[in-house]
């Protein structure tokens, strides 16, 4: 009986412990730098770019993300924006479709976002790291500035 109880209470714990450890910025399984898997994406409607990376940083203000990318032309731009999981708008700098994402998580894993521009939702976001770590994938829906609405499924690698 006394092994039983000492298990029931490990098993707590180590539950407790997970559920607090998914909680802080520092253990964001994205945390990291991805880059575009080319071969494994799909892009909708809209042309793809020559090449893409994704850096996440744990900071003290949540998760900060820096997306650095190379359009077919070869024009580069960079998105950035600290996202904390709140379901509150935080403002997006560099990117022409979207001023504000407002991200939640589902679990250590999953994320979903709302993309925002002049305070209308504009489309959504879902990423996913794979329980191995080392596959990410994102899954967009954006109504773009111009008027186009594309779908996207784009995969990541970590470096």
């Amino acid at each position: 009986m006394q092994a039983w109880k000492t298990f029931i209470a490990g098993s707590a714990f180590a539950l407790v412990t997970a559920v607090v450890l998914a909680a802080q910025p520092g253990s964001d399984t994205a945390v990291g730098t991805w880059k575009l898997d080319m071969a494994k994406s799909t892009f909708g409607s809209a042309t793809p770019p020559k090449g893409q990376t994704r850096t996440y940083t744990a900071s003290p203000n949540g998760l900060h993300v820096v997306i650095e990318e190379e359009a077919a032309d070869g024009k580069k731009t960079k998105t950035d924006v600290t996202i904390t999981y709140d379901a509150k708008p935080h403002p997006v700098s560099g990117n022409p479709d979207y001023d504000s994402a407002a991200a939640t998580r589902v679990d250590p894993y999953e994320t979903k976002a709302d993309l925002i521009r002049g305070g209308k939702v504009i489309g959504s976001l879902r990423r996913v790291v794979s329980q191995d770590g080392k596959t990410m994938t994102i899954n967009i829906k954006i109504e773009r500035a111009n008027g186009s609405t594309d779908t996207a499924l784009s995969v990541y690698e970590r470096q």
